[in-house]
């Protein structure tokens, strides 16, 4: 069978019954393994699932491990990736930057414990959800066999607060020093005229900060599920018009220039107004991030299929290894404690207004983000 990365090979059901039942027997194995709290299985050379632990069991929501026996890691797990091709968990294109997939591998060639991190993006209930792990893979030899123990600590929490502490003590902060720079100022003019024209960016700078702070909070309401959308109409030439005015008052703006297509649909339909302009803001934020000074951003809106897209460009090409990532929470090309702006745009839209986003990137023309949003969604 075919692969793009690791091997497809699998071991025959009777095999993967037979190493089962090897650990299964040997003793206090099952007492030693349910006694750590972390999610613990064995691995055959295939990479199969072979023994399991009862917190990996019920994090899977499976009463037996019959369910799971002779599966990797990542169809365990219903990683979005592991259906990808017919080889199943680590044959995929993306399967090259997974930390789960390279961990176990590297163990398995080095005969040495490795760790690493995984971003693993899980499918339930038509939704997908977002894991961080903290991996670490074991070798070892068992009546003549090579095996791997594998372990998963879930990091998730420290990751969104890693993430959060950035946003609140960097972002936040920044917006928060540009209001106390602007009131310094204000108490030094005498001018009417320039009085007003402070206040009025003391007010912009005060709405700015207030409307960070929300985005934030309904993330974190969103990853919960108890977001809440309210549907109202809304017109799509005033929600371009309001986002690029604000986002022009970000520092990431500073030198660049944003441009609402000419030619932009401009109509009325229903959906979350507040949601849709986090999603349209992140877009502009990440052309804006990607660029240098004296760039043109721009920002697009067409109405066909009854749906209306959203679409942002900008000149930047996003290499392979990039692309196969980019909406992954946490996973950010810029740096750590990033990577939640593209995982919230596709979360934000795909979950909560019925719709789709993606990207086009070309190494001539650039790469420019969409957000599709039906009409008709009664969602």
């Amino acid at each position: 069978m075919e692969t793009k990365f690791a091997s497809a090979k699998r071991s025959s059901p009777e095999k993967v019954r037979e190493d089962y039942q090897l650990f299964k027997d040997l003793n206090n194995v099952r007492e030693i393994f349910n006694s750590l709290p972390y999610l613990m299985t064995i691995l055959n050379e295939d990479r199969q699932i072979v023994y399991i632990n009862e917190k990996f069991l019920k994090s899977l929501k499976v009463d037996s491990i019959y369910t799971i026996l002779g599966l990797r890691t990542g169809e365990s797990v219903n990683c979005i990736h592991s259906k990808e091709e017919p080889g199943g968990c680590g044959t995929s294109e993306s399967c090259r930057y997974c930390g789960a997939i390279n961990t176990i591998l590297e163990s398995q060639e080095t005969r040495k414990i490795v760790q690493s991190e995984c971003r693993i993006l899980s499918k339930a209930n038509g939704n997908n959800i977002a894991l961080d792990f903290l991996v670490s893979a074991s070798p070892f030899f068992a009546s003549g066999r090579h095996y791997t123990l594998l372990t998963l600590h879930d990091i998730s929490g420290e990751k969104w607060k890693k993430a959060l502490e950035r946003i609140f003590f960097h972002d936040i902060m920044n917006t928060a020093g540009n209001i106390k720079g602007i009131l310094d100022i204000i108490d030094k003019i005498d001018n009417e005229n320039e009085f007003e024209e402070f206040i009025e960016m003391a007010r912009k700078s005060s709405r700015m900060l207030v409307e960070e702070i929300q985005a934030q909070r309904d993330l974190l309401a969103a990853e919960a599920g108890e977001l809440y959308t309210k549907r109202k109409p809304v017109l799509t030439g005033e929600i371009m018009k309001d986002v690029t005015q604000s986002i022009m008052l970000h520092s990431v703006a500073k030198n660049k220039t944003v441009v609402i297509d000419k030619d932009s649909a401009n109509l009325t339909f229903s959906t979350d107004g507040v949601l849709l302009k986090r999603i349209l803001t992140n877009m502009l934020k990440n052309a804006l991030e990607a660029e240098q000074k004296d760039c043109i951003i721009l920002f697009t809106c067409r109405f066909e299929n009854n749906s209306v897209t959203f679409g942002v460009h900008n000149n930047s090409f996003i290499p392979r290894d990039v692309e196969l990532q980019i909406f992954k929470r946490n996973y950010s090309s810029k740096g750590i404690g990033r990577g939640l702006g593209t995982y919230s745009m596709k979360l934000l839209a795909e979950r909560f207004l019925g719709g789709k986003v993606w990207f086009e990137t070309d190494k001539e023309k650039g790469t420019t983000f969409f957000v599709k949003i039906p009409i008709s969604d009664d969602k």
